[in-house]
């Protein structure tokens, strides 16, 4: 059996100017928000594995596997944000309600167990050095399961993302000690996904597609546009004179350059290794698996879209505007 595209049900046309008006009517609650660094959660976090739906604006419904927070950490959007300082002993809970294996990896740092559906588990590990980790599904130990699991393995878009902060020693809003400091931060975490794909998530008895791996959907924190600019927590806010640390992360399979209208940000790293030039930019590449810090001084007032430079990265199945749309607030 193939998987088929899903079929939009309308189309959008849209001005400019017409977006413009969009994005900043959508900001609604989110106007003028921005979190402040908050201390480190508990060194105990406690995470669910689970089928999750996502209803994009054209009515176009996805299911992904999705991390759900259960205890000491907080969200992004929909995605669990974990914090702790930097060489303190953590644990991680997870509990697999999904029907297949799960193995979770902090990229570069941790490896939990191999999970059978409906199986828990938990590792613990040091917090490494000060700096953005991402937390996904590992890409080792599950192939050999066959079916879906070969399909993760060589395609890890199911959905499975959490972004974990290390904190400097410090205390500090700063990067890492004596690093770049901030005044507020903001966590956006880039991903895509192939519908094809995401119907063997639905149906595990389905083959994995042949065709290659074409992304036709767009999330930033497990939401997309109009969603995003709505959601505090996506939008990178602060006041006129402030230093906005915003924390760039890419867990789909899609290299992503993430334009910024209205200013020029500081690279401060990039996969936690510190720029030895604080190049300023106006577009910032993303690699896959990969994260990027930056620091967004405010020096003008107003509302200014941020989006990937990539236009498919900004639909949802071909319509525009949607996807890894969102803005930058400045009051």
């Amino acid at each position: 059996m193939t998987q088929d595209r899903i079929s939009p049900t309308r189309g959008v046309l849209a001005t400019r100017r017409g977006l413009i008006g969009g994005l900043v009517g959508g900001l609604g609650a989110a106007a003028g928000v921005s979190s402040l660094h908050a201390a480190p959660a508990p060194s105990t976090w406690s995470l669910r594995a689970l089928p999750r739906t996502y209803t994009f604006a054209l009515g176009d419904t996805l299911t992904y596997s999705r991390l759900e927070h259960i205890a000491g950490g907080s969200l992004i959007g929909s995605l669990p944000l974990l914090e702790a300082t930097e060489g303190q002993s953590v644990q991680l809970d997870i509990d697999n309600q999904l029907t297949g294996p799960l193995r979770l990896e902090v990229i570069g740092v941790a490896l939990g167990p191999a999970l059978r559906g409906g199986q828990s588990g938990s590792f613990t590990f040091t917090m490494p050095p000060a700096g953005t980790y991402l937390v996904t599904e590992a890409r080792r130990g599950i192939a050999s399961a066959g079916g879906l699991g070969a399909a993760v393995a060589t395609h890890p878009s199911r959905g499975i993302a959490a972004v974990l902060i290390s904190r400097p020693s410090s205390g500090l809003n700063e990067l890492w000690n004596g690093g770049p400091a901030f005044d507020r931060e903001t966590v956006l975490l880039y991903e895509d996904t192939d519908d094809r794909w995401n119907a063997v998530l639905a149906d595990p008895t389905l083959p994995p597609p042949q065709a290659p791996y074409e992304p036709n959907f767009f999330t930033v924190n497990g939401l997309a546009y109009p969603d995003l600019p709505a959601d505090p927590t996506c939008v990178p806010a602060g006041q006129v004179g402030e230093r906005i640390l915003i924390r760039l992360a890419n867990l789909g399979r899609m290299r992503q350059s993430i334009h910024f209208h209205g200013f020029h940000v500081d690279v401060a790293a990039r996969n936690n290794q510190p720029e030895a030039i604080l190049g300023q930019k106006d577009t910032v590449g993303l690699p896959s698996r990969g994260t990027v810090d930056v620091i967004l001084t405010a020096n003008q007032v107003g509302v200014y879209p941020l989006h990937p430079h990539s236009l498919t990265a900004v639909t949802a199945n071909g319509y525009y505007p949607f996807g890894q749309l969102t803005v930058i607030n400045i009051t």
